[in-house]
C-alpha cells in the first residue's frame, strides 16, 4: 500500500507508511513500529501510544498484512471483538454499557411495581474565596529573622526600608504580587 499517512503521535504530527486497512482503522509503519491510527491519531493506552512489532501485532492485522480478508464480525456496540482487546478498560466499559434512559422523563409505576430509582445529582461546587492577606513575611538578610510587615506599608510595589526586629539592622523590602504578596529583601553594608 506504501502511501504516506500523517497522524498524531506523542504531541506531534508524524508521517508513516500505510500497511493495511481494517474498517476505519489504518495500520501505519513509522520508525520500524506499527501503529493503529483512527481519526488521524494513533491509539493510546493511558497516555502512551500503542505500538506493535511484527511479532506482537494482533492476528487480524497480521492477516490483513498477508492480504487475507478480515473478519466482518462485530459486536453489538459496533466495535470489532479483536479491537476491544486493545482498547483501554474505560473505553471497553463505555462500549459495553447500555445507554442510560433520559432522566428528565417521568414514568408512573404500575401496581405492584417499585418506583424507579432517582439519581442523586452532585451538589454544585462553590468557588473558593481568596483569603485577604494582612501581613507579608520578610526574612532579615543579615540574621534570617522572620519579620511580619503590614500589607498597606508596601502595597504600592515601591521599595522601602525597614528595621529587623532582632538585630535592628535596616534592609530594603519590596512587595511582589504573585498569588499572595511576597517580599524581596536586600541588605546593605
Amino acid at each position: 500500500m506504501s502511501e504516506p499517512v500523517s497522524f498524531w503521535l506523542d504531541n506531534k504530527t508524524c508521517t508513516g507508511t500505510k500497511a493495511a486497512v481494517l474498517g476505519d482503522q489504518v495500520l501505519v509503519i513509522y520508525r520500524d513500529r506499527y501503529y493503529i491510527v483512527t481519526d488521524g491519531a494513533a491509539q493510546t493506552r493511558g497516555v502512551r501510544p500503542v505500538r506493535f512489532s511484527t511479532t506482537s501485532l494482533p492476528s487480524d492485522w497480521k492477516r490483513a498484512l498477508k492480504g487475507d480478508a478480515p473478519s466482518t464480525v462485530t459486536s453489538s456496540s459496533g466495535i470489532e471483538p479483536e479491537a476491544i482487546n486493545h482498547l483501554p478498560k474505560r473505553q471497553i466499559k463505555k462500549a459495553e454499557k447500555p445507554s442510560m434512559p433520559n432522566q428528565n422523563t417521568e414514568t408512573t409505576p404500575e401496581k405492584g411495581e417499585k418506583p424507579p430509582l432517582q439519581v442523586a445529582r452532585a451538589p454544585k461546587k462553590t468557588e473558593a474565596q481568596p483569603v485577604i492577606q494582612t501581613s507579608v513575611v520578610a526574612n532579615c538578610p543579615y540574621c534570617s529573622t522572620r519579620n511580619e510587615i503590614p500589607v498597606e506599608k508596601g502595597k504600592s510595589g515601591k521599595p522601602f526600608f525597614t528595621s529587623c526586629s532582632k538585630c535592628k539592622k535596616e534592609f530594603a523590602v519590596r512587595f511582589v504580587p504573585i498569588t499572595m504578596f511576597q517580599a524581596q529583601v536586600a541588605g546593605f553594608r
